[in-house]
Formats: C-alpha cells, structure tokens, sequence
C-alpha cells in the first residue's frame, strides 16, 4: 500500500529531478511523463519510483533521441527491442562524430592558412621546402584571356566542393597554367580547396614564393618570382599556385583579399 510520504508535489519533484516544473507541465500535456496523481483541484503529484523513469528520460536525451522516440521506448518491454533501438542512436552517435570530426580538420587548416597574414610583406620573396598538399580541384577550367571571373567561377567551383562531399568552407585558391614561354596564363586556372585527403595534391618540393593583396592579374608577382629565380640561377617547376590567406572569412570583399602566389624549383 503507498503511503502519502511517497509522493512529491511537483516543486519537489522538479528540484529532485532536474527537470523545471514548466517541463514537467509539458511532458504531461504530451504524455511522455504524467504525474502519478491530481488532485481535485489540479494539483499535480509524482510518485518516488518516476525518478527511475527521469533517469532514463535523461539517458535518452542525451544519445540524442527526440521526445517522440522517448515516448515510443516507453512502449517496449523486450531487451531485444531496447538493444536495437540503443544500437540506431549509436550509429547516429557515430555518424556525428564523423560529421564533428572533418568540421575539426577543416577549422584546423583554416587556422594554419588565416596564420599565414602574419608573414604577409609585398616587398619580400622566400624560398620554401613544403611537404605535399592535398587539394581538391574544380571539375572546369575557367578560361579568360584577361582575369578569370573570380566571384561566379568560385561559386560555380563551392557547388561542386558541396556535391563532392566537402560541406565545410576549406581554405581556397587557385592554380595557373605555365606556358611553353615561361610566361603565367590565365587560360585553364583552376580552383581547388584545401583538404585532409586528396587524390590530387600540390607537389612536395621547394617553393619562391610572395604576397599580394587584392590583385587578381598576378602577372606583376609572377615577374617578380622569375626574376628572383633567375637571379638564383633556379628553375621554375609546373603551375602556379595561389593561396587564398585572408578570405571571405576576413574580408569584405576581394580588394582585402591577401593571396600567396607560389611556384615550384629547382
């Protein structure tokens, strides 16, 4: 026989359980928890043993199952039942930390690209040795015999970093051809992202390298790094590459864009 000592009037029971006396409201107006007893003139009273069904409330919750799916548990009796349903939040678990941990990697490389502003110097070229870089590269190439049409090219390209499966915003840039005169073209640029893994990657080897900001011709810095290599007696290596370090991220629009324009030597 239940005595009145096991009961808690809803205060109490709200301080108990954790849970605020509006939430308990609503898990009795949505039948997900009602109270044991009410009196004739509404008041509401929980039994001890409800503390048990809090506990598993809470658990719920927290591998991230709604309020429905908490009220459809509370229908199961079987073990077999419980662990199949346990064993769906648990993928659904696992599937978010995939999900947490490419945003981490991704806002781990736009950390090491925005901490390249703090060697931006127009006026100075470096040599370099880089480890290999994974890239993502668009599926066009963006052919304009003056600048490459930055703003819709680089939306087309986002749209296909999206359908590839590379949901965050990635460092950007983008790479020019090298003609057979020696000279930069901006026929076949190409934008790419950088990535945590790649099938295509910016080689590993010994860079010149320099800053611009705002500048899409880059043919000004392009000089300027066939200059310093000839001077060095080196010899330039494929493409150019273009990192974009201070971004959409930082910048208004692209006349504050910081680039790093690179070139491979030997």
């Amino acid at each position: 026989m239940e005595d009145r000592s096991d009961y808690l009037s809803i205060g109490e029971f709200a301080e108990l359980s954790g849970i605020k006396r509006k939430t308990l409201i609503y898990y009795d107006q949505i039948n997900l928890l009602k109270p044991r007893k009410v009196s004739g003139k509404g008041y509401r009273y929980y039994h001890y043993h409800q503390l048990y069904t809090v506990n598993v409330i809470h658990f719920f919750k927290d591998i991230g199952m709604s309020l429905d799916e908490i009220k459809e548990h509370s229908k199961i009796e079987q073990p077999e039942e419980i662990i199949e349903l346990i064993q769906r939040q648990k993928e659904k678990v696992q599937q978010k930390q995939l999900y947490y941990g490419r945003m981490e990697k991704m806002l781990d490389l736009q950390i090491e690209s925005l901490k390249e502003n703090e060697h931006f110097d127009e006026q100075k070229i470096t040599i370099v040795d880089y480890e290999q870089v994974p890239l993502f590269y668009g599926e066009m190439t963006y052919v304009d015999e003056d600048v490459p049409r930055f703003s819709v090219s680089n939306t087309e390209f986002y749209q296909q970093c999206f359908a590839a499966g590379y949901e965050f915003p990635y460092p950007s840039g983008m790479c020019m051809n090298v003609n057979d005169k020696g000279k930069m073209s901006p026929v076949n640029t190409r934008h790419y992202i950088k990535v945590p893994e790649s099938e295509t990657f910016r080689p590993k080897g010994r860079y010149i390298e320099c800053y611009s900001k705002g500048n899409l011709k880059y043919g000004r810095e392009f000089k300027k790094l066939t200059q310093f290599a000839e001077e060095r007696k080196l010899t330039m290596i494929g493409d150019v590459y273009v990192d974009f370090i201070q971004n959409e991220l930082v910048a208004q629009n692209f006349d504050d864009f910081i680039s790093k324009i690179m070139i491979r030597v030997k």
